[in-house]
């Protein structure tokens, strides 16, 4: 009887060292009771969306695959939001340094505009003399255009 239990005691020691190494087959995989959630995808969930989310319940609590993916989807949707906060601001911001540099150049060109006017002013009155002396080449012309329009002016 004692060379039987030995041989039992035997037999049960090697079937656990068998299942442990993984030679005795694998549980079976049961699908989830849960449902899949609806959420949408994390660039277009809303706050709404998590309002109105109703997790599924465990034996010990909320089903833990259920919380990861929702905690994994709302932290891709935070990401893509301060990523997008971010972009829009550095946007606004350089934006803002642009209007400001041209202000401050207009300012300048305002500034300078007097002083450039009246240099502007007295070239074009030394353009338009040298203009009319050029169409009068020389003095004796001169003088006969003169004499020609005090002859138009005399016969009016």
């Amino acid at each position: 009887m004692l060379v039987v239990l030995v041989i039992a005691g035997l037999a049960v020691i090697a079937c656990v060292v068998m299942v442990s190494l993984g030679h005795g087959g694998e549980m079976a995989e049961f699908p989830p009771d849960a449902p899949p959630l609806e959420l949408p995808a994390a660039g277009q969930m809303t706050p709404a969306d998590l309002i109105a989310l109703q997790l599924p319940i465990g034996l010990v609590g909320y089903s833990t695959q259920a919380v990861d993916e929702t905690l994994h989807r709302v932290s891709v949707a935070l990401g893509e939001r301060d990523t997008r906060i971010a972009v829009l601001e550095q946007r606004v911001t350089e934006l803002s340094y642009a209007r400001l540099q041209a202000r401050e150049e207009t300012k300048q060109a305002e500034t300078r505009q007097p002083e450039t006017k009246q240099a502007e002013t007295a070239e074009t009155k030394r353009a338009e003399d040298s203009e009319r002396e050029q169409e009068v080449p020389s003095a004796a012309a001169r003088e006969g255009w003169d004499g020609d329009r005090a002859d138009a002016e005399e016969a009016w």
